[in-house]
């Protein structure tokens, strides 16, 4: 009788220790951090593609949601820290290749919107900010050289041509409008030769106005020359009636002598308008001081 009272004591004791045993190894398996961290790093990935998959252009707001909600994930012990990498990777790579995206639509269009390239390349720069190891992607680096290419000549064929004269009377010398127009020319020439306006800019209607560009230089040469041909002129008309009379014969041939070299040096101004006015002005004012 006292055997079988042991018997069953140590039956009922040996049951309780597997069912705490049970116990303790099912709660262990409710919060494995592993699991849990995998589930919820996939459900992250979900979301930011989700998100980024629903927008057309850069995202201010969506962004830094995304960037504080895997910062948060991360000091509440949701994810762990390799996860967290991974995580602002994914968001980087999203967000980049939207405004990647989106500005390459924009260059395509020929009624090119300005300022949906400026949302899209001020996002690339918060990026940037955020990952300095993107500075040398090649989608990054070859969107914004394209759209600093895109400024520049959106630049110049907004820009007003013209060149003062500034006609010295003390030497008799004036600004080159040779050398400004070779300028100009030149800026033209770079710009339509860079592979990204062969590429990817050339399409674009406020882009296609350098095609104008010898047109302005020639209505700019224009007022450039009747604005010389009148300093010049006002300036020795001014003086010859100063020397009208006796005893100014030295003066006077001194003065001949400076028309005859400046209407020698305005026919070699390799764009002055044949004909033009100053030189049959200056022959004019040189007869008066015979």
């Amino acid at each position: 009788m006292k055997l079988l009272k042991q018997i069953l004591i140590f039956i009922v004791f040996t049951g309780a220790i597997y069912g705490i045993f049970t116990l303790v190894t099912k709660d262990t398996e409710v919060v494995n951090t592993a699991a849990l961290s995998a589930g919820n790093h996939e459900q992250l990935i979900k979301e930011i593609d989700n998100d980024w998959n629903g927008k057309d252009d850069w995202d201010e707001e969506t962004y830094d949601r995304h960037i504080t909600m895997v910062a948060q994930s991360l000091n509440a012990g949701i994810i762990n820290e390799l996860d967290g990498k991974t995580l602002r990777d994914r968001i980087n790579k999203a967000a980049y290749q939207k405004c990647v995206s989106a500005m390459n639509r924009e260059f395509d269009r020929r009624d090119c919107d300005a300022q949906k390239l400026a949302l899209n390349y001020s996002g690339l720069q918060t990026i940037l900010m955020n990952e300095r190891g993107l500075a040398t992607n090649n989608q990054i680096v070859e969107a914004s050289n394209t759209y600093s290419l895109y400024q520049r000549i959106i630049a110049f064929n907004n820009r007003q041509l013209g060149l003062s004269p500034r006609y010295n009377s003390s030497n008799d010398t004036w600004s080159s409008w040779a050398s400004y127009q070779d300028r100009i020319n030149k800026q033209k020439s770079d710009f339509i030769a860079d592979p990204l306006f062969q590429n990817k800019l050339k399409g674009i209607s406020d882009i296609c106005k350098i095609y104008d560009t010898d047109s302005r230089l020639q209505d700019a040469r224009r007022r450039f020359y009747d604005n010389l041909g009148n300093e010049i002129y006002g300036y020795f008309s001014s003086r010859c009636s100063q020397l009208q009379g006796e005893g100014n014969e030295a003066e006077r041939a001194a003065l001949r002598s400076r028309i005859i070299d400046i209407r020698i040096n305005l026919a070699n101004e390799r764009y002055l308008p044949q004909n033009h006015h100053i030189l049959s002005q200056m022959l004019n004012i040189k007869n008066r001081l015979d």
